[in-house]
């Protein structure tokens, strides 16, 4: 133990020593590769911004840089935002860039849900879920939820808090909005998560936990993060909870379906029709399902859908309204366009909600605002992947099997050679073409929803909530962003804001 820690104390002084060089030694902007410890230095004095700093890597690297890390650990790794290259990767050869054991060391808390899996095990939960979502009664179900939570929960807590000028965290509003709307459609549970009283929010705590500890896993050699799992110490120690959070939660939602499933069956004959989600599929052996499988599988498969719910349409929007706050002209094109295509329904308060959500699909300038937000702000920054046998990439390097690959998807929405000299600016415009229609980019270059196989299967889902939610906020309310905020991202496998976002919300209507 006392050689551990004299090794570790040589690699902290010498990493510190490294760090003073490195900020009076220049590299043409890149990394510096030094012996021993690599690129680290780099690492560390960017740990703050590490989104940032590999978009500006990358950028200088034309596109693909391999980093070097701690000599003798699994912690190099080489990064792309070349669309060639990632059409090679996802799409034309994605047979060979696997998320294999590397993926699982960061996300095995999903077990062999969708999200983990590579194969045949992928391709039978991917008709599951692809399934499911483009069931008809699974339409019907989120649109008839979708509406209610919108008029019984979403604009009562915004009613409540703009009636007594209260500063509130806009991101933990969405979040729980979306999370009610999937724990119903999920587990057919609602966790009355979005209220005045603001109940603790296990699940996204637990998550959040889950994907900082996931980013830190890949960064770190393993010996240092299995040595903190040991000691239950530190983000593992939170990682750790996280896991008997989920655990319990699941637990209780399928208990509490089992129990309802049984009690619809024996008074009525049958719980199609008021008893549709996901969980109640997999507990009836419904069509889209098959055969129940086995309580592991379902509790993996739930995490996955509940995080999908969870996070991802709530953290584009939170990042979308913090945009629109700072470009006043793009929020007043949207309401202008609310204004011409959308049928409105009186709600209790003076306020209007959309009353039909096929109407939706008229918003064009809607649409391009959240493409723009997802170019800018996508709600998963990094991919990865791992190669399987030795290959040349599109870009000319050479990959040898085992080597981890980290797709820049954060970096690709900031690249000029994609976007133009003023890809950092927030310009909806750009997704609009010449006769008014949305411009369709390739999923390589715009990969917020990824690309080839594995692209996204609830992406129009996703569009659908954004748009009924946004037009429903921006329709009836003002934010405005309370000032002096440091507005950044968490360094988490999730593009979630480290603070989220306070605002004060003011009505439209007297």
């Amino acid at each position: 133990m006392a050689v551990l820690f004299v090794y570790l104390g040589f690699m902290v002084f010498g990493i510190i020593f490294l760090c003073f060089l490195y900020r009076f030694i220049d590299n043409n902007g890149l990394p510096r590769n030094w012996p021993l410890v690599g690129m680290i230095p780099m690492l560390l004095l960017n740990i703050h911004r590490p989104h940032e700093k590999v978009a500006q890597i990358l950028r200088r690297s034309n596109g693909t840089f391999f980093y070097t890390g701690l000599w003798f650990t699994n912690t190099s790794f080489l990064a792309t935002s070349d669309p060639e290259n990632v059409r090679y990767i996802l799409s034309s050869n994605s047979s060979v860039y696997l998320k294999g054991p590397e993926w699982l060391k960061q996300f095995d808390i999903f077990g062999e849900a969708l999200f983990n899996s590579d194969g045949e095990a992928w391709k039978r939960h991917r008709r599951v879920f692809h399934a499911f979502l483009n069931h008809p009664q699974f339409r019907q179900s989120l649109s008839k939820v979708l509406h209610q939570r919108i008029e019984e929960a979403l604009v009562k807590v915004l009613e409540y808090v703009s009636g007594r000028e209260m500063v509130v965290n806009l991101q933990d509003l969405l979040v729980r909005h979306a999370f009610d709307i999937g724990c119903i459609t999920g587990v057919g549970f609602n966790p009355g998560l979005l209220s005045i009283e603001f109940p603790e929010n296990r699940f996204h705590k637990a998550m959040s936990d889950t994907l900082e500890a996931a980013f830190y896993r890949y960064v770190m050699p393993d010996s240092l993060w299995k040595l903190q799992s040991w000691l239950q110490i530190g983000k593992e120690k939170k990682r750790s909870d996280a896991w008997k959070a989920f655990d319990d939660l699941l637990t209780q939602f399928i208990s509490t379906q089992r129990h309802k499933s049984k009690k619809s069956v024996a008074s009525s004959g049958s719980n199609e029709e008021n008893d549709f989600n996901f969980l109640n599929c997999y507990l009836t052996g419904h069509e889209i399902t098959g055969p129940t499988p086995k309580h592991s599988l379902i509790r993996d498969n739930l995490v996955h859908f509940l995080f999908a719910s969870d996070d991802t349409y709530s953290l584009t929007l939170t990042w979308f309204f913090y945009l629109i706050s700072k470009a006043p002209m793009v929020e007043n094109k949207i309401r202008d366009e609310i204004k011409r295509h959308l049928s409105m329904k009186q709600v209790e308060g003076g306020l209007q909600i959309p009353s039909n959500y096929d109407e939706l699909s008229k918003l064009t300038y809607l649409h391009a605002a959240l493409c723009e937000t997802l170019r800018l702000h996508p709600p998963i920054p990094f991919e990865f992947r791992t190669c399987t046998k030795q290959d040349f990439l599109p870009s000319g390097h050479r990959v040898h099997p085992n080597t981890r690959i980290v797709i820049g998807i954060h970096a690709m929405g900031r690249m000029e050679s994609l976007w133009g000299e003023d890809c950092y600016e927030f310009k909806p415009e750009r997704w609009i073409s010449e006769d008014g229609k949305i411009k369709r980019e390739s999923p390589t270059k715009f990969s917020a929803f990824l690309a080839g196989p594995r692209i996204c299967p609830g992406k129009e889902v996703s569009f659908l909530l954004m748009k009924a939610t946004a037009t429903a906020i921006i329709h009836n309310y003002n934010f405005h962003v309370v000032e002096g905020q440091n507005i950044g991202p968490k360094n988490s496998a999730f593009y979630q804001m480290k603070k989220g976002l306070m605002v004060r919300v003011k009505k439209r209507w007297s």
